[in-house]
């Protein structure tokens, strides 16, 4: 999406207000069968991924200590996900997909997970949601956790350079050239980030060091070795921190301590949070980087989604995964996002924001002699988080069918033929970028 438009859509989100419906999902339709669900889940609520120390270079005061390590599932993240997890059997076993009242067959219903304690503790905690007195469940991870998971992080190669120039290049074509315009299009959130990192004009920090929002300092293009990229300076800044006043709202902390208190409403943490959506849009989502990032993952759902036995660890005998788990970052949901065109929202977030615990939803029907693949984004409102709030069919989730603009003409009951949303996905996938040996 053109970042202009982008941050339109954002505004004219924000000028809306939240949306007044969590659930706004299309029924099966009458004498459709699910075969295979397919999940791309971000990980729970979990503690900021830098230390206190790095978080408090950032701004003038000290920010509060969580109960598990940097970039850790909190306790209640764990908490949440148990309850996805609880609302995913009661979902897909009336739907006939899954047991609803026993244990599942082995097999038939399987997460895969990225490597970090927060995928896997999520991982394992919506398992256990679903099925809490079953010991047949099958989590898996790749078993070297010395190297990247090619599924979650792919790494540069011959025919994948991630070449750091051509990513900045590819970052500057979408925003004129410079940050100048994106910095003007954003100086009201800007300031409001200055605002609360540094109140009454501070310019030192709680740590004593660095210039308090690192106001006055131009935004740069970082990367790494492994192709990933983040941004320096003030949209940098207000983009992490963020983030983290949305981990701390998710994780129930009073309104008088996130950020602070110095949020006057969940509209002010939307606005702020625009600011994170910004780098996701242009780091993860700009075309070039999602085909690097994301050919993998779209991949082995689309052969998943064909066949049960294609999810990573499953046997070539025996029974089919029927519902799928794969639990990595936001980054994943952004770049397989960008690779189809998706876009979503539920109550209480930005357009197309992955937040935590929220999942892309891949659905194989049948119906007659011909299969549809239909999307849906599943997450917890904000307000569910904070109040852990159970879920049923009374009380769900956050949740909405997300069309394939791709398959717009081909469209059935907002459900696209399995062989067209192939070709889309084919057509979308980087062969250059594919790691071999994936499925």
């Amino acid at each position: 999406m053109n970042v202009r438009v982008f941050l339109a859509t954002v505004v004219a989100s924000l000028l809306a207000g939240l949306m007044p419906a969590a659930a706004q999902l299309e029924p099966t339709p009458p004498g459709w069968q699910i075969e295979r669900a397919i999940l791309l889940s971000r990980h729970g609520v979990r503690s900021p991924t830098q230390t206190n120390a790095e978080l408090d270079r950032l701004a003038a005061t000290a920010w509060p200590s969580w109960p598990v390590a940097p970039g850790f599932l909190s306790p209640r993240g764990e908490e949440l996900m148990r309850l996805m997890g609880g609302y995913y059997r009661l979902l897909y076993g009336a739907r006939g997909l899954i047991q609803a009242d026993n244990c599942p067959a082995p097999g038939t219903v399987a997460a895969w997970t990225d490597t970090d304690q927060r995928t896997r503790a999520s991982g394992a905690a919506l398992l256990a949601g679903m099925y809490p007195r079953c010991g047949n469940l099958t989590l898996r991870n790749q078993a070297n956790f010395d190297v990247p998971d090619p599924l979650f992080h792919p790494q540069p190669s011959a025919s994948c350079p991630m070449d750091p120039a051509a990513t900045r290049k590819a970052i500057l074509a979408r925003i004129g050239g410079s940050f100048a315009s994106v910095e003007r299009d954003n100086a009201g959130p800007l300031r409001m980030m200055q605002s609360v990192l540094c109140p009454n004009g501070t310019t030192g920090t709680a740590a004593g060091e660095g210039t308090c929002g690192e106001a006055g300092k131009p935004t740069t293009i970082e990367t790494n070795a492994s192709g990933r990229t983040w941004f320096k300076g003030p949209l940098g800044v207000g983009s992490r921190a963020s983030e983290a006043f949305l981990m701390q709202a998710a994780e129930g902390l009073p309104k008088d301590q996130v950020a602070w208190g110095r949020l006057a409403s969940d509209a002010s943490l939307q606005e702020l949070l625009t600011l994170h959506l910004l780098e996701m849009d242009l780091t993860e989502k700009t075309p070039e980087i999602a085909r690097q990032h994301g050919s993998n993952m779209l991949n082995q759902i689309a052969v998943t989604l064909e066949s049960g036995h294609k999810f990573p660890g499953a046997l070539p005998v025996g029974q089919p995964v029927r519902f799928g788990l794969f639990v990595g970052h936001e980054t994943n949901i952004y770049n397989v996002a960008s690779l189809l065109d998706l876009t979503w929202q539920v109550q209480g977030f930005l357009p197309g924001e992955a937040s935590p615990g929220g999942a892309l939803a891949f659905e194989l029907f049948s119906a007659g002699s011909q299969r549809y693949v239909r999307i849906a984004y599943y997450a917890q409102t904000l307000d569910e988080m904070r109040n852990r709030k159970r879920l049923d069919y009374r009380d769900p989730p956050g949740m909405k069918t997300v069309e394939l603009p791709g398959c717009k003409a081909q469209s059935h009951l907002h459900a696209c033929p399995l062989e067209r949303f192939l070709e889309i996905a084919k057509a979308a996938i980087s062969a250059q970028c594919l790691t071999p040996g994936i499925p």
